[in-house]
């Protein structure tokens, strides 16, 4: 039972931390726009001086709510937290659910879920929470996938009331004999049947992408999964929807660099959008994450481990420190070309010490 730490992408962007010896996830909320220089400064800035930036430290300010541990100390279990509009969904090792209204700062049990998991993929679709349980391995295994909606459940007379329903299971077409494609990108032939990627496309579809099987929509109206390509999505994790440019923008496959792609056309091309620099040394990238803010305006999260010599790991390392920097990053059009330009504005970093970290 370690230290965690959770980065929760709201308007204002929050962070929670869980301490040793009392394992308490605490909820910090962080303003995004004071990642934003004022409007119309600074002028667009040249790639080298980009890079050569140096993000300032962060101050975490004081927690808004702490949520307990699940169960007796030193007993296993669990809690996954899930973003859920503004609010927040928090799921226990036993299902047990509860909704955090960052607005009011009340919290309200939920109905419990029939089956908990710790590792999912979450989207909000309309007025819904759509919650897909991560699977690991090679076939046959399944996804179980179910939502948190408001409603009458079917064959039910109570009034309506939030409710988790079970949702059809995607059955993706993976080839035969564990044939996977020969022209894998460094890193996914270690896992070719997980999510390499995954999006909302047009405010009604949840698109999962595989390497080994493609793109699969699930349609939230329909409630029917069907495939749309046999490639896979070019991106890595999550892709957002940015509606000012038409675009959605993600990180690439290849080496997790800012991109962009119009996934309407039948082959989607990627654009790269800003080169991020390379790590410092002894640096990890661990996970990236971005949230959209409107006006073209991004917040660009990626967390990071650094690692110290030493003599408790055969490797020659230990773990230090852990730490997410965000920045704000403004995208437009170029008037001549109508290409995509980039203005960086400001980078903070937040330290957590030992604490893991996990972007929800």
């Amino acid at each position: 039972m370690g230290h965690l730490s959770l980065l929760h992408p709201l308007l204002s962007l929050s962070l929670s931390l869980s301490l040793w010896p009392t394992p308490t996830s605490r909820l910090h909320r962080i303003d995004p726009a004071t990642l934003f220089y004022p409007t119309g400064s600074p002028q667009p800035a040249d790639p080298a001086a980009i890079n050569d930036s140096a993000p300032a430290p962060g101050r975490l300010p004081a927690p808004t709510i702490s949520f307990d541990w699940p169960c007796k100390p030193h007993q296993s279990g669990w809690m996954d937290f899930m973003a859920f509009k503004n609010n927040i969904i928090a799921v226990d090792h036993e299902g047990r659910t509860l909704l955090y209204d960052t607005a009011s700062r009340a919290v309200r049990a939920m109905p419990q879920t029939k089956k908990p998991n710790s590792r999912t993929i979450s989207f909000t679709v309309g007025d819904g929470l759509y919650v897909m349980a991560r699977e690991n391995g090679s076939p046959p295994h399944s996804h179980y996938f179910q939502a948190l909606i408001y409603g009458r459940p079917p064959g039910f007379l109570h009034p309506e009331d939030w409710h988790w329903r079970p949702l059809q299971q995607p059955d993706f077409d993976f080839p035969d004999n564990g044939d996977v494609p020969s022209n894998l990108k460094p890193g996914e032939a270690v896992n070719p049947y997980g999510f390499s990627a995954f999006t909302v496309y047009d405010d009604s579809q949840i698109w999962m992408s595989t390497v080994a099987a493609g793109i699969y929509s699930y349609n939230t109206v329909s409630g029917t999964w069907s495939k749309v390509h046999v490639s896979a999505l070019p991106f890595r994790g999550r892709a957002e929807y940015v509606p000012e440019h038409g675009l959605w923008f993600g990180f690439s496959r290849e080496d997790e660099q800012l991109c962009a792609s119009d996934l309407a056309q039948t082959r989607p091309v990627l654009q790269k959008v800003w080169e991020e620099p390379a790590p410092p040394e002894r640096c990890s990238l661990m996970a990236s994450h971005i949230l959209p803010l409107g006006s073209g305006k991004l917040c660009v999260a990626r967390l990071f481990q650094k690692t110290e010599r030493g003599t408790l790991h055969p490797s020659g390392y230990t773990k230090a420190e852990h730490f997410a920097v965000l920045s704000g990053v403004e995208v437009f059009r170029a008037g001549n070309t109508g290409s995509l330009e980039t203005i960086k504005h400001k980078s903070k970093r937040y330290s957590f010490g030992n604490d893991e970290v996990k972007l929800i």
